[in-house]
């Protein structure tokens, strides 16, 4: 009941109608794989309205909503989005993504979400707008539809499996981006890479102590949007950690999760000599001061070494110095800035390591303008694990999206905002992905435009969504699909 509580304290938010929704699927989970329940909720609430809802294969979701009355003429409008949220918590925290309903709040301008996890504003905000517009009786436009994707934020794999007839339409707004004031017309495409080795072990000697190496207090963040940032990789960190700890001997390593975020934490269950624990805790604490001046780093960060039992097996040493030569020497961050727009062209994020099936694996992402950059920044990390003898292998792919600067959808959207809000819009390219890459591919000439409302700190629990931007947003939305 308390959490109930606490999200109804949005539903007194403008515009309410947006709000209200976005309550309604905070309290339904949705994580990545995960989002039938929503994807049956939202269709109920469509037939609710006498709408159409329809699904195709894969389980992507359509809603038509037929021209107003002298309205019959015009093109069919596409509001479109993405059902599935990262799953993304603090520290020790216990929050199931798959049964726990995200307790939204209004805090001092923003709603976040009261459990320190991430909001789920990314996409929900652009989800709920697109449901308001259409369940709108007073709102008059030609045909306007949504289109509901799923599993986005694991590999676009949703968008990847539409079926095309989803696409019929002139115009598409894609309502997944989290920069108000900004127009996006293209976007990074991106890769997956994982690579892998079995390590070896030995049994510790029985004088060496037992301890727990980690690195905690990063401030995370999407993995293309805050690639330039310099907020620094905690997977990569325990790599350095680790290299410059020569006495440690690593019994295993984990940290990060998703492809798509920047990891916050990561630890290595160690041995050491207990002789040496002195002359470990100064490279250490050493080696934070200099990672503290090179990076953007919250002032919680730390690297820390605790007591621990020993471990009945770690690495080999030739294991350990493979595992370590992976990790610290990764290739990671912005691999080159575009003079044009300003942006990360091409970028690489460590983005996990653990164990799996007996293996140590090495999780990677690759994002650049250009798919022919991309693959071979793609290559390059490939080439660095498999000098540490891991074997990789790409598990997916996506395009990017060309930018169209002369559309009349772009047009009349920058005309339409300089109206509004008396101030130029920005039009962008994103250095990460999204799904309008692909539906390029399925549906050529669809004139597309990706905008949404200031969403800070995506991907980590950070996350929380600017109430006066979101209003902004909606009355945009509505203005431009009026103007089409």
């Amino acid at each position: 009941m308390r959490r109930r509580r606490i999200m109804e304290n949005i539903c007194t938010l403008e515009p309410r109608a947006v709000w209200k929704i976005f309550a309604e699927i905070c309290a339904i989970p949705h994580p990545s794989g995960h989002e039938k329940a929503l994807a049956d909720a939202i269709a109920a609430m469509a037939e609710q309205h006498g709408l159409k809802a329809r699904r195709d294969a894969y389980g992507n979701l359509r809603i038509d909503r037929a021209a107003s009355p002298g309205f019959e003429t015009r093109s069919t409008v596409i509001l479109q989005g993405h059902l599935d949220m990262v799953p993304q918590a603090e520290a020790g925290s216990l929050f199931d993504f798959e049964k726990d309903p995200i307790p939204a709040v209004a805090d001092g301008g923003f709603v976040r979400s009261a459990a320190g996890t991430t909001l789920g504003g990314d996409n929900g905000i652009g989800v709920a707008a697109a449901l308001a517009l259409l369940f709108d009786e007073s709102f008059h436009s030609g045909p306007l539809a949504a289109v509901f994707t799923l599993s986005e934020e694991i590999g676009l794999n949703g968008a990847t499996a539409l079926d095309p007839a989803f696409l019929a339409g002139k115009y598409l707004l894609n309502l997944d981006s989290e920069d108000e004031g900004e127009l996006f017309i293209g976007c990074a495409g991106g890769a997956r890479l994982e690579a892998s080795f079995a390590p070896e072990y030995e049994t510790p000697s029985p004088s060496f102590a037992g301890a727990l190496l980690e690195v905690k207090g990063l401030a995370g963040g999407h993995s293309g949007c805050n690639i330039a940032d310099r907020r620094g990789n905690a997977v990569q960190f325990l790599g350095a950690a680790l290299l410059g700890a020569r006495a440690l001997r690593a019994a295993s390593a984990e940290g990060g999760s998703l492809d798509n975020a920047i990891p916050r934490e990561a630890k290595a269950t160690v041995a050491l000599n207990p002789e040496r624990r002195k002359e470990t805790l100064e490279i250490l604490a050493s080696l934070e001061r200099q990672l503290r001046e090179k990076f953007n780093l919250p002032a919680g960060f730390a690297i820390t070494l605790t007591e621990a039992p020993l471990p009945e097996r770690v690495w080999t040493e030739q294991t350990h110095e493979r595992a370590v030569f992976a990790l610290a020497g990764c290739p990671d961050g912005v691999l080159e800035m575009d003079e044009n727009f300003g942006i990360p062209r091409t970028s690489t994020n460590l983005a996990a390591v653990f164990e799996r099936g007996g293996r140590l694996v090495f999780r990677t992402s690759q994002r650049s303008l250009s798919d022919g950059e991309r693959r071979a920044a793609t290559e390059r990390v490939a080439a660095h694990f498999e000098k540490a003898g891991a074997v990789s292998e790409v598990t997916n792919e996506y395009p990017g999206w060309l930018p169209a600067p002369e559309s009349r959808l772009l047009e009349t959207a920058t005309m339409l905002y300089r109206e509004l809000f008396g101030r130029a819009v920005l039009v962008k390219v994103i250095p990460a992905g999204l799904e309008c890459g692909i539906f390029a591919g399925k549906r050529p000439g669809l004139d597309m435009i990706s905008f949404g409302p200031t969403i800070l700190d995506p991907h980590s629990p950070s996350e929380r969504a600017d109430i006066a931007s979101v209003e902004r947003f909606y009355s945009y939305l509505g203005a431009l699909v009026s103007a089409l």
